[in-house]
């Protein structure tokens, strides 16, 4: 009854225009970024890590809620701030069309939404709102490409304290890579298990009970900031019961319902070391007091209606006329796609080693999966001498909603092997051309090997991730093209080798660079 009667108040004093507007923004938002909000609910289905995000604007929906009476008090005039804020979000929205980057337009939908607050209601409405709208921030999915290096890193952290933990139940165990090897059954640590599931909405949770905990803002941070330590630290006890598990009662228990049983008990272990975290802070701090009593309702703070000169029809009538302007831009851009280039494929590219044996061999389907190119080629080389090259190449047109060139210190240790030294160097071709390369040397038990790769693309050999990615950016914008491929060549590195590993794969870079152009348009 309190509920009806405070909706009677609200449509009494103006509520209903305020319904009305609140309504044209919400479908404003939808028209504008249809395809943004699709993304994001097709990626909270698909991937696991993320299907917690489905409750984020649940929750921040519940923050505005459970204050409604203090944003009430706080809705303001109108503010061209706001209206800033806006054009702003379709700046991010045009530039997410024109690199088909859903990560940019998603952005600009939470600024937008920040934006239409103040427009609408007032700075001072946004100031009151301004946490359960920056909450949104972790419905954004993060480019495919940092939740793969995310995941490679805990995958390798959690497997070394794993290891630890296991050994520390006294059972033999061997640490190859992200694979751990019982003796009777091999343990790989795959992506499902590196603890992005937990991390992801345990970060969430730990920014929550930080915004709702009393206490000073170092304190907020600490709880935020254990989440991580947490995570790995769970993680790894998962794995290390798991081994416990395979070793006492066979390998069908790193599978099936038990696994994800444990799954869920670890996510329930990590909320209570959580808890552990904030029962310490109450324990030493001055005034001592109870943990419980520590974490409080969240309630949103009312702010003092902002006055302006800009009325709300003109505001309005900006705002709607803004949105018209991104709509059309956005439709145009959206219709400008990416040059595709022609190009030789790669299955041509063995007979440009006259003399030397070639044998394709067919790519690991994980590895196709995941990184789900356009053209891709694996080829063993053999010379008349008996020197052996493995060459990989993999195309893309243009990267985008998953696909992307994967860096190769990320999936090697997948197989077992380790990375033992990684540096970059740089080689200038017979036409005088600079080839930035990286070099990797690998082992695996008595195995190793020199790994060269590099990004080609559009004519520039990047050895850097971070910077291929600048320039696949700039080259959208300016050359319409986003196309581009990854090079990598294998050699065996006995322990005696005295360079020659070396000698062999640059005189292949050399012999290559002439064709490849062919293969990988400049």
């Amino acid at each position: 009854m309190a509920i009806i009667e405070e909706a009677r108040a609200l449509f009494a004093n103006g509520g209903r225009k305020r319904a009305f507007v609140l309504a044209g923004a919400a479908l404003v938002l939808i028209v504008l970024y249809w395809g943004a909000l699709g993304n994001l609910w097709k990626r909270w289905g698909e991937q696991q890590e993320l299907s917690h995000s489905y409750f984020i604007p649940l929750i921040s929906l519940w923050l505005v809620w459970v204050s409604r009476k203090a944003v009430i008090a706080s809705i303001g005039d109108p503010s061209w701030s706001g209206v800033a804020i806006f054009a702003f979000s379709g700046l991010l929205l045009i530039l997410g069309k024109l690199l088909d980057l859903y990560l940019f337009q998603q952005i600009g939908l939470v600024f937008a939404i920040a934006g239409l607050t103040a427009a609408l209601g007032g700075v001072s409405l946004l100031r009151a709102t301004w946490i359960p709208i920056a909450f949104l921030f972790f419905a954004v999915p993060p480019p495919y490409w940092f939740i793969t290096v995310l995941s490679w890193k805990f995958q390798m952290m959690s497997s070394v304290l794993g290891v630890w933990m296991i050994r520390l139940m006294n059972i033999p165990v061997y640490l190859e890579g992200n694979i751990i090897d019982l003796g009777n059954y091999k343990l790989q640590v795959a992506e499902a298990c590196s603890g992005l599931r937990y991390l992801f909405p345990f970060l969430s949770l730990g920014v929550m009970t930080a915004y709702i905990f009393r206490g000073p803002m170092w304190q907020k941070l600490l709880i935020v900031a254990a989440t991580v330590p947490i995570t790995i630290v769970m993680n790894s006890f998962r794995i290390a019961v798991t081994a416990a598990l395979v070793q006492a009662f066979g390998p069908e228990q790193a599978e099936g319902a038990l696994h994800l049983f444990e799954g869920w008990v670890v996510f329930l272990f990590c909320l209570a070391a959580l808890y552990g975290v904030i029962v310490l802070l109450c324990r030493f701090a001055r005034p001592r007091r109870r943990a419980l009593d520590a974490l409080v309702a969240p309630e949103l703070s009312p702010a003092q209606p902002s006055r302006t000169r800009l009325g709300f029809p003109l505001a309005a009538s900006v705002v709607a006329g803004a949105a018209l302007v991104f709509f059309a831009v956005s439709l145009a851009t959206s219709q400008n796609k990416l040059i595709h280039p022609e190009r030789t494929p790669f299955a041509a590219l063995p007979s440009e080693f006259p003399g030397w044996r070639t044998q394709v061999r067919p790519l690991d389907p994980s590895v196709a999966e995941t990184l789900n190119a356009d053209d891709s080629l694996v080829v063993d080389l053999q010379s008349p001498k008996g020197d052996y090259v493995n060459l990989y190449l993999a195309y893309l047109y243009e990267r985008g909603d998953g696909r992307a060139w994967h860096s190769p210190r990320q999936c090697i240790p997948g197989g077992g092997w380790q990375i033992t030294s990684h540096t970059i160097h740089k080689m200038t071709m017979p036409d005088g051309k600079i080839v930035n390369y990286n070099r990797l040397i690998i082992e695996h038990g008595d195995q190793r090997s020199l790994v060269y790769y590099w990004y080609d693309q559009r004519g520039r050999e990047i050895a850097n991730e971070f910077m291929m990615k600048i320039w696949v950016i700039y080259d959208s914008l300016v050359k319409r093209r986003g196309d581009g491929a990854l090079v990598r060549l294998i050699a065996p590195m006995p322990a005696s080798d005295d360079g020659q590993a070396d000698k062999l794969l640059k005189d292949m870079m050399v012999r290559m660079h002439p064709f490849l152009p062919k293969y990988i348009p400049n």
